[in-house]
């Protein structure tokens, strides 16, 4: 793989930091993380959907009692 690969800036970046000698031995790790980094991203997001509409399906309206 090649740095060009990655889907955000800062996992290029951080392949692109590394001296030319290691760039290779790293790529496969620098890749994992980053798929690791949007796995993560992608669950918040997915909890934090759910957790919002759970909450308003059981919002009860502030003039019911």
């Amino acid at each position: 793989m090649r740095n060009h690969d990655f889907a955000t800036p800062f996992w290029k970046d951080a392949l692109a930091s590394l001296p030319k000698s290691v760039q290779q031995r790293y790529s496969l790790q620098l890749h994992a993380a980053e798929r690791w980094e949007l796995a993560f991203d992608a669950l918040i997001e997915l909890v934090s959907r759910a957790r919002t509409g759970l909450g308003r399906m059981f919002h009860t309206p502030s003039g019911a009692h």
